[in-house]
């Protein structure tokens, strides 16, 4: 009996064929074609979105291991009956391996259908802008590719809803209508269920409740008329506050008789918004306005191109911000097209820009969310399509940073994703009667902010952070909403240094300033421990965290006006290898050497390392080391904090001895003493005297092979202690 014939014969009924060993051997090649099967759709996935190849992979693997347990049971068979079981599943196993197969090439279409329709929705545009194309042959055309968005979306969602299954492929719908799309003719129906952005990827449809509508007079966008007449009763009431105002009014001013060519302007625009919308939202600055709207279009008739997606949310909120104020209009085609295209896209993609825990996905959705507001008020389907994606992706974000109220990629990262975050709040309740979605409070976020901070109000940085001051503008807008008056009062203290538009308008009764208080971030990974004048912490956390680094157990000091633990910062113009792994490891600012902690002679931390922080008392903290010391049975370090000294105890148990380095990174300079380091700065000192020391330490200070992010020299304060198997190691500073 052929081959062909016998497969075929065994796919209907087994025990047509005529022996058990025919029978094997024809499910065999079954087997064989299924797996060759997988093999062909791998290359498929380095062409697709993350996570429909992430999709793709997983099918791959479980269909790979299924397909074992099939050929184990056709190995194990005897029996006629066992081995007509084994057919059936074998079916299966060959019906699922087609459909990946099939299903990832087919994905691959669809992301070039994709870049077929963009390019179709950008000519137009562009053919449009310069009058090349009638207004109804535009919109024509923006009708045709929206709706082909929707087609090649629910092709999508089908093929995804196969893969995987012992389900027959589907063939794509969507092909059918490239036709019309390209030749500029006729009409594409719209798949159900489905929102189009031409230039973009559709979204799935949302509830009208979701659809955001500004007021119709005044602003909308971070603040209203009721709070700029409020802000300005007070600045009638207070001489002080009015001298203020009158200085602001006089940098909005500057900043409208200042023109700046494109590259400056995208550089200087984020801030110079806020300046020039307080000239005329709060001083009736005709100029200022005029600026609002016209640097506005500048930016938005630029596009996006050539910029990264996190620059462009960047410029693309400001810009919605600007358009709201200055009450302008005619950039909205250009916004839905080149703006909001890509952006629909990488919501469409699963990107984990837009919905992983990070600062880049709150930026992002924060830009969307406004500028649907902004710029589809005659989309209302649109609008509230992306304002459910942005509200629903943000909240991994949210969750992040209010988990306690700092965040596991450092204070850096926190600072740089404030000014979205609290415009995307301060804007809801202006949009919304009701918020569609629960928005997490601001509250943790506003005691991080206050409390985790040296007595300069600098925080402790980790990560990929630099040692600037917190912004003010989420515990601004939280102080706002819960009218806390201790909050309030630390906002005003940062608005007395830096006057800033938001902190004048979202300003609310201030009480005394609190002091600051010992604190546990237990999700962040940061112990604080405070008194007057002086500040320790504690790092524990996660090392594979976005944008952190191998830190366990670092440590630092605030005395004396003084850090003396200095943490190295990132890299300044740092090259991509230093974002991916595990490349990022070889650089020495986010290894393990570069950290006041204990670590391996040599050897980073595990990049999946996990300590966890407890703080049994205001003056007490301690870590867990175990991960981040490989091979050990107790790794503790502890710290306390007292009003002469803070003492560190670090505490190891190991089966087998291994070479141990106690690190302090410093930039005072560094006298050695038998058993002690002194550090100087500034007129001041600080002494590091070691108890416990095993035989054999040796105790250095060397260059550190870069400089600090202030660009300091740096020392590090090295104890090598050689084959330890049992450490209780005491530090104190004083």
């Amino acid at each position: 009996m052929a081959l062909s014939v016998l497969i075929s014969a065994l796919t209907m009924s087994p025990a047509s064929a005529a022996t058990l060993s025919e029978q094997r051997a024809a499910l065999r090649q079954i087997s064989y074609a299924a797996a060759q099967n997988y093999v062909d759709a791998r290359p498929f996935m380095t062409q697709l979105a993350r996570s429909n190849a992430l999709t793709v992979k997983s099918a791959i693997a479980s269909g790979t291991a299924s397909l074992k347990q099939a050929g184990d049971a056709l190995t194990a068979a005897t029996t006629q009956s066992a081995m007509d079981a084994v057919a059936t599943q074998m079916k299966a196993e060959a019906l699922k391996a087609s459909t990946v197969r099939k299903t990832a090439e087919q994905l691959t279409v669809l992301k070039g259908l994709r870049a077929t329709q963009q390019t179709v929705a950008t000519t137009a545009l562009d053919d449009f802008a310069a009058a090349r194309i009638t207004p109804v042959a535009y919109g024509a055309t923006k009708d045709r590719t929206s709706a082909f968005t929707t087609q090649l979306a629910a092709d999508t969602a089908a093929q995804l809803g196969v893969i995987g299954k012992p389900l027959p492929a589907i063939d794509l719908k969507s092909p059918a209508w490239l036709a019309p799309l390209q030749n500029a003719a006729g009409t594409i129906p719209s798949a159900p269920g489905w929102i189009g952005f031409p230039g973009g990827c559709a979204l799935p449809s949302a509830s009208s409740a979701f659809t955001p509508v500004l007021p119709s007079t005044g602003p909308g966008v971070a603040t209203s008329a009721k709070l700029i007449a409020d802000a300005k009763g007070r600045v009638d009431a207070d001489p002080t506050l009015a001298a203020v105002h009158a200085q602001m009014l006089r940098s909005a001013s500057s900043e409208a008789a200042t023109h700046l060519q494109l590259s400056d302007l995208r550089t200087a625009y984020v801030p110079r918004v806020a300046r020039l919308g307080y000239g005329w939202l709060s001083g009736g600055d005709q100029a200022a306005r005029n600026a609002l709207a016209s640097e506005a279009k500048e930016i938005l008739a630029a596009g996006p191109a050539g910029m990264n997606t996190l620059t462009s949310s960047h410029l693309l909120l400001a810009a919605a911000t600007a358009t709201d104020w200055a009450k302008s209009t005619g950039m909205e085609e250009t916004v839905l097209v080149r703006w909001l295209g890509p952006q629909t896209c990488l919501q469409a993609d699963k990107e984990n820009f837009v919905d992983a825990p990070t600062n880049i996905a709150a930026i992002h959705n924060s830009a969307n969310f406004i500028a649907a507001a902004v710029f589809l008020k005659k989309s209302p389907a649109r609008a509230a399509a992306l304002a459910r994606e942005s509200l629903v992706s943000i909240q991994p974000a949210l969750r992040l940073i209010t988990a306690d109220g700092g965040t596991q990629e450092g204070p850096g990262y926190w600072t740089y994703q404030s000014r979205a975050i609290a415009v995307l709040y301060s804007s809801l309740p202006n949009v919304y009667s009701a918020v569609p979605v629960a928005m997490p409070s601001l509250a943790k976020v506003s005691a991080y902010a206050m409390n985790s901070t040296d007595p300069t109000d600098h925080p402790t940085p980790f990560a990929d952070a630099e040692p600037a001051e917190l912004s003010p503008l989420m515990p601004a807008w939280d102080a706002h909403v819960r009218n806390n008056s201790g909050v309030a009062a630390w906002v005003a203290k940062k608005f007395k240094q830096k006057p800033d538009a938001y902190l004048m308008w979202w300003a609310s009764t201030p009480g005394s300033l609190p002091a600051k208080k010992s604190a546990l971030y237990p999700h962040t990974g940061l112990a604080v421990l405070q008194l007057p004048g002086s500040t320790a912490t504690l790092k524990g956390g996660v090392n594979a965290a976005n944008h952190a680094h191998l830190d366990l157990g670092a440590v630092s000091l605030f005395r004396r006006g003084v850090q003396w633990s200095v943490d190295p910062g990132g890299l300044d113009n740092a090259p991509s290898a230093y974002y991916a792994e595990p490349t990022r490891w070889t650089y020495w600012k986010a290894g393990t050497s570069s950290h006041s902690t204990l670590m391996m002679q040599g050897v980073n931390q595990p990049t999946t390392a996990i300590a966890q922080v407890t703080e049994p008392s205001a003056s007490a903290a301690s870590a867990d080391l175990r991960q981040a010391l490989p091979g050990t049975s107790v790794a503790t370090r502890s710290i306390s904090h007292g009003t002469t000294s803070m003492v560190i105890n670090d505490v190891v148990s190991a089966d087998k001895a291994t070479d141990l380095v106690w690190q302090w990174v410093t930039d005072a300079s560094v006298t050695l003493g038998s058993n002690r380091a002194v550090l100087s700065r500034d007129g001041q000192t600080l002494v590091l005297r070691f108890t416990g020391a095993p035989a054999g330490s040796v105790l250095t200070a060397v260059p550190a092979p870069e400089k600090g992010p202030d660009g300091r020299a740096l020392t590090i304060v090295k104890l090598s202690m050689p084959q330890v198997r049992n450490l209780n190691l005491s530090t104190t500073a004083y």
